[in-house]
């Protein structure tokens, strides 16, 4: 079963702002402002509209044929505009992704959405609150970049937005460590997937001087437990690309549609006691941890578009088992642990259940759980079980996908555990960052 991705569609309208602006022949679209939207403003759609048997969620107060809900109100992001910049250029022709200092024409800028239909203007990178002299009639703080068409040509539009911090999160414009995690874009990056060795040979030296290639920069996002306490505070990069032309003779036929995914894998995993009666008498206190073996501790998302309108797939750090002592090996053959969330409410049926966001590849779940009571434990039992490489619809299950959810629920048994059921679903949006009448989805 499958259920709907997390996906954003936001409305921007773009003018009045710093930038470049092509001059503009009559009926001509270069020049005008790039207009980011999602459906148009008509007639109220509810369920009762849809097709007998629909599932396709249908916005109240907005004809959104997309299906997907807005991101909400005070949400963050920050965005890159590419275009075909060389005189004679075609549909065909790279992307210009070449660096400012060597004639590149790509630009980036922060925005923030201001109403409850995805509706965002341009803002200073540190979203600092501005003053009114100092915003222009569209909303836009004057001090930004805007975007415009360039030419009658496709854009490529990259946003990335971090979905556990899309209030508080602020943007950079550096290479810096204490960057790690903040709204920026190449040629801001932590991670560059080229290195150079100390003696390079010529063609190592050459690969890392072509500053062009493919997949080559990224965000990095720390995904060890640390000090957190619910999965609301790890990272969760999310990203969209959108390529457009400026096809219309209107702004408003030009629109665009930014449609936001998760970057990294969910995992929950929902426990019951037996129904051999080995564990049937186990309460939700006697369960003491659950944990995912094997999974990377950084995760990275590319920060530029490839020259061919791409962008690199979202990857995670190797886990390098030479870099464990033998003592710790014994203790977990798989080298890294995380220990997962409690969530405030189990499944139906469950007495427990945890979440975590993970990347890279889960080689197995354990949980650890004791007899007795918290006060005067018994025997303590940990129990394995090593995730398989497909399941039997041939899905990844041990190599984790970006965008998914996977859900384990799991029996306790004493000395084993048994499988009830693994799902794996389109990671979905919480609903309680769904806000207002015109961006309320109803099924």
């Amino acid at each position: 079963m499958k259920g709907k991705n997390l996906i954003w569609v936001l409305c921007l309208a773009l003018a009045g702002c710093n930038g470049k602006m092509p001059l503009q022949a009559p009926d001509d679209p270069t020049g005008t402002p790039v207009l980011f939207n999602s459906g148009s403003l008509t007639q109220v759609r509810t369920k009762a509209d849809a097709p007998l048997g629909s599932t396709t969620p249908y916005y109240l107060g907005i004809d959104n044929t997309s299906g997907v809900p807005y991101m909400p109100l005070d949400g963050r992001f920050v965005c890159t505009m590419y275009y075909h910049s060389a005189a004679g250029d075609t549909e065909a022709s790279p992307y210009d992704i070449k660096d400012a200092e060597d004639g590149g024409t790509s630009s980036t800028t922060w925005l923030r959405v201001n109403n409850n239909s995805g509706n965002s203007v341009y803002w200073n990178m540190a979203y600092n609150s501005v003053a009114e002299e100092n915003i222009d009639e569209l909303g836009f703080d004057r001090s930004a970049t805007c975007f415009y068409w360039q030419n009658r040509l496709p854009h490529a539009f990259l946003a990335l937005a971090d979905y556990n911090k899309l209030k508080t999160n602020v943007g950079a414009v550096t290479k810096n460590p204490e960057d790690q995690g903040k709204l920026k874009m190449y040629p801001n990056w932590d991670k560059d997937f080229i290195t150079l060795p100390e003696n390079p040979t010529e063609e190592q030296q050459a690969a890392y001087d072509d500053k062009l290639s493919d997949n080559r920069y990224a965000n990095t996002y720390d995904l060890t437990r640390g000090s957190r306490t619910s999965m609301d505070q790890q990272p969760d990069p999310i990203l969209a690309l959108t390529i457009m032309k400026p096809a219309g003779a209107t702004q408003e036929a030009n629109r665009v549609r930014l449609y936001f995914r998760h970057q990294f894998s969910q995992i929950q995993v929902n426990i019951k006691g037996s129904t051999d009666e080995s564990a049937a008498d186990i309460s939700a206190d006697q369960i003491d941890k659950v944990e995912l073996l094997g999974i990377s501790t950084e995760g990275y998302v590319c920060n530029r578009l490839n020259a061919d309108g791409t962008v690199g797939a979202t990857t995670a750090k190797e886990v390098k088992l030479d870099e464990y002592s033998d003592a710790q090996l014994e203790e977990n053959k798989w080298g890294t642990s995380f220990e997962m969330f409690i969530m405030d409410e189990a499944a139906v049926g469950y007495l427990k259940s945890f979440n975590a966001i993970a990347f890279g590849q889960l080689w197995a779940i354990r949980i650890t759980w004791h007899e007795g009571t918290t006060l005067q434990p018994g025997i303590t039992h940990v129990t394995t079980y090593q995730v398989p490489q497909t399941n039997e619809s041939n899905e990844q299950l041990r190599q984790l996908q970006s965008s998914m959810k996977y859900i384990y629920d799991l029996e306790l048994r004493r000395g084993t555990l048994a499988v009830i059921r693994t799902e794996i679903l389109d990671w979905d949006q919480k609903e309680e960052l769904v806000y207002g009448t015109d961006g309320t989805i109803t099924n």
